[in-house]
């Protein structure tokens, strides 16, 4: 019994290495039909896996994260604010994430206030 071995219409490229820019031109190509990729790789004698391969870099490398730059606002420079209660009592705040401990206090201090 003769076995039929099945030839493929695809040429083997496996030798022959793509240049990034040849790439980027068939993705470009890819992107501008209507194709779906599988019959896109055929037309071109593309290997499905590969095509998809070089999709799948493409489309990661355009959402990976890159340099952003970012402006922060100046720094506040560093203030001391003194409240003095009496002649015993002096209370020194140096953030602002004190003030509210500091009514507090002050509250509790002097409840008529």
């Amino acid at each position: 019994m003769a076995v039929m071995r099945r030839t493929s219409k695809i040429p083997d490229r496996r030798a022959e290495r793509t240049s990034t820019a040849q790439r980027l031109e068939w993705l470009a190509a890819f992107d501008r039909t209507g194709l779906s990729a599988a019959a896109f790789a055929r037309q071109h004698g593309l290997r499905y896996t590969t095509f998809c391969g070089w999709r799948q870099r493409r489309d990661s490398a355009a959402h990976s994260p890159a340099f952003v730059q970012v402006e922060l606002p100046s720094p506040v420079p560093p203030a001391e604010l003194v409240i003095e209660l009496g002649p015993q009592a002096r209370m020194r705040i140096y953030s602002i994430g004190q003030i509210e401990l500091a009514a507090c206090l002050l509250r509790h201090l002097h409840p008529a206030a």
